[in-house]
């Protein structure tokens, strides 16, 4: 039987890897949950905890897969080196952010951003990529930027919706660096926390020596380790399923993540949204819908091949 943690694990079959990118997407929204009820703790104390929780379980699955030394090894390559650094700054950066969002009741200015990701993942599949698109994913385009639009104009008062456009574009980016790299999901997933994970330390030493401390239930506990291991297993399923399908169909999927995440906000967290974004919400998940079922009909079974020249030696 083949080891399930091991590095190099084949994903060629682009229906698993489809299987993946949604299972990812869905435990992605589940954690807005775990930071829902812990949004009595310090926000940065929450972020950090999320990062060495991570380490701690990347750290266990390559131990598994017998990965350690390779993981090591990664770190050697100048190239690759960079690309982690870039990527663990990009994935830092749009993890806190969700944090601080459901903790200030903004989960919706989130969800925004991913939906916004996906537009940029599908420039940079054109920019970087060469990535073709058809007639489907140029319509789907256009009816998500409506929606977008329509979400964006529901705000009674015109700012820059500075929350949304970070999270966006650090997603969109994080997503165009994996797939120029060449490192295993699990082993660039532990290193990119490892290094993540140096800052994350300082923020619990400052927090620590800056004044009074909260004192941490059982119950807290358990869900910063739950925290841990939910932000994990998706990052996996998602860099593996990246690896096989087209920037241009991820771009697309990454739509499932901000409708899970708008439901929990309006229905759960009882946040509230006008009439404009109710419609920019049914205008993405029709587009989205229709991409689906097209590709669901249609499927060729190849994902879309990557030049030569942009691809990490």
């Amino acid at each position: 039987m083949p080891n399930p943690f091991a590095p190099h694990a084949s994903l060629d079959c682009p229906r698993r890897a489809l299987l993946l990118n949604v299972s990812a997407f869905v435990l992605w929204a589940s954690a807005t949950l775990l930071f829902k009820l812990l949004a009595h703790l310090p926000v940065w104390d929450v972020f950090a905890y999320r990062v060495l929780g991570s380490l701690v379980w990347c750290m266990l699955f390559l131990a598994l897969g017998g990965a350690l030394g390779q993981a090591v090894q990664v770190l050697r390559s100048p190239r690759q080196l960079g690309l982690l650094l870039v990527s663990s700054g990009l994935i830092a950066c749009n993890w806190f952010l969700v944090i601080w969002a459901v903790a200030n009741d903004r989960l919706l200015d989130a969800s925004l951003g991913y939906y916004l990701s996906p537009l940029l993942s599908v420039l940079l599949a054109h920019c970087m990529f060469g990535e073709p698109s058809g007639r489907r994913e140029w319509l789907a385009g256009g009816l998500c930027l409506v929606g977008v639009l329509l979400i964006v104009c529901s705000n009674p008062v015109l700012q820059v919706p500075w929350v949304g456009l970070t999270v966006a574009a650090s997603f969109a980016l994080y997503s165009a660096v994996k797939k120029r790299s060449t490192v295993p999901a699990l082993i660039g997933l532990g290193m990119e926390t490892m290094i993540a994970a140096i800052p994350a330390s300082a923020l619990l030493i400052y927090s620590l020596q800056a004044g009074p401390q909260i004192a941490y239930s059982l119950g807290d506990w358990g869900l910063l380790i739950a925290l841990g291991l939910i932000t994990t297993v998706p990052m996996w399923l998602y860099i593996a399923s990246v690896k096989t399908l087209s920037l241009t169909t991820v771009g697309f999927l990454q739509y499932l993540n901000p409708t899970l995440m708008f439901l929990l906000a309006v229905l759960l967290f009882a946040e509230p949204v006008g009439s404009f974004a109710l419609a920019g919400f049914v205008v993405i998940w029709c587009a989205l819908l229709g991409l689906l079922l097209s590709k669901a009909l249609g499927w060729r079974g190849h994902a879309t091949p990557v030049p030569a020249s942009t691809r990490v030696v």
